[in-house]
């Protein structure tokens, strides 16, 4: 049964705003969250939540989790990262100093996404005052580099992670989130063969075979989906000689960042374009390969589990049932693309990501506690 006294008193949008800005007041961008994250982990502690670091392979920002366990049952994974974007120009206040303006709390990092994590620290906090509600494990991470490499998501990952549900609490109110596209980065280098460049014929051009390749790219079939949109775009195109030299070109680079969907995998992706490379006829050889970071396409279906459960608590508060959104890449592709846990990105609404002034509506962030709380009462449930 759910209290709706429990559930006021544990979404306190005040206090949620106070934390919102404790974190934003720590710069952290990614390779310096792990003053913010001691500041997480010594919430955590204050609180009775008994938190632990998780290696990332950089002892100086680890991840922090804190696990509510509370008898047999499935796992809910709330997770969010620390890092933020670096400032850009134009901010009408120092970034790094929460400022209040009405409902809105401005900050670097205050959407993206210091604000969700606030709301997962405050509802872990509240399940684990009221284990007589549910049954099963509450699991709390907070993670590093999720804006450059996803370093903590991947450690993670690597560390065997177990869930059965997921939220990403990444600022998404309007539009709740069931899936986006993955992300891959191919990398295409050329091969030709050097000559004097007044005697091109004796060569064979590698920035001009790479050129080839490049125009004949949007004759790649693109997979279609039903809510999601597969892209590409070429990153660079480099020729081998960084400086003025009367040779023609042996070697040359193209960078190529692919959105895909699913059904799509980074074989399928190369197997394409070693296919497309063969219709050229070049005499050039072409090698292909997959850079870091890649990010696996995910999708939670609309009538799973956790999605109608996740709808029903929204519902609640919002007053409507959601609209569905499909949303870019980040940590969500990990949990759900690489581990295959049902997930939903879910946080306070909130603007201006990774721009000027940056901000976050403050009743927003109680609103998700209390959907956030609905949910695992009905995830976790005691029968």
């Amino acid at each position: 049964m759910q209290d709706d006294a429990w559930l006021a008193a544990s979404s306190d949008a005040e206090e949620a705003a106070s934390l919102t800005a404790h974190l934003v007041s720590f710069r952290s961008y990614p390779g310096q969250e792990g003053e913010v994250q001691r500041a997480v982990a010594s919430w955590l502690n204050k609180h009775g939540l008994n938190p632990i670091y998780g290696p990332t392979g950089d002892q100086a920002r680890p991840n922090v989790l804190a696990a509510v366990e509370n008898g047999p049952g499935p796992t809910l994974l709330l997770n969010g990262h620390v890092d933020t974007v670096l400032a850009v120009e134009g901010w009408s206040s120092d970034p790094w100093t929460a400022r209040r303006e009405g409902d809105r709390l401005y900050g670097l990092g205050a959407c993206d996404m210091k604000a969700g994590v606030a709301a997962a620290m405050l509802a872990t906090r509240a399940l684990a005052r009221r284990r007589d509600l549910w049954q099963g494990t509450v699991l709390f991470t907070t993670v590093v580099d999720e804006e450059a490499y996803s370093v903590g998501a991947r450690a993670l990952v690597q560390a065997g992670i177990q869930a059965d549900a997921c939220v990403v609490t990444e600022s998404s109110w309007e539009r709740p989130c069931l899936g986006s596209v993955g992300k891959l980065l191919v990398r295409a280098d050329v091969t030709g063969r050097a000559a004097h460049a007044s005697w091109p014929a004796a060569g064979i051009n590698a920035a001009v075979e790479a050129a080839r390749l490049v125009t004949r790219l949007d004759d790649l079939p693109l997979q279609p989906h039903s809510r999601l949109t597969a892209t590409q775009c070429v990153l660079s195109l480099l020729s081998g000689n960084e400086q003025y030299v009367i040779t023609v070109p042996e070697h040359a680079r193209v960078v190529l960042n692919r959105m895909i969907v699913p059904g799509e995998t980074g074989a399928s992706v190369l197997d394409d374009l070693r296919a497309l490379a063969t219709e050229l006829d070049s005499r050039a050889s072409f090698d292909f390969a997959l850079d870091p970071p890649f990010y696996p396409p995910w999708e939670t279906a609309p009538e799973e589990p956790l999605a109608t459960a996740f709808a029903r608590a929204y519902a609640i508060e919002a007053g409507h049932d959601p609209d569905w959104g499909y949303t870019g890449f980040g940590d969500a592709n990990l949990f759900a693309g690489e581990l295959g846990i049902p997930t939903v990105q879910f946080g306070p609404h909130g603007a201006n990501f990774h721009q000027a002034d940056e901000w976050i509506d403050v009743p927003s962030i109680g609103a998700t506690i209390r959907v956030l709380l609905r949910l695992a009462l009905d995830v976790l449930r005691t029968v």
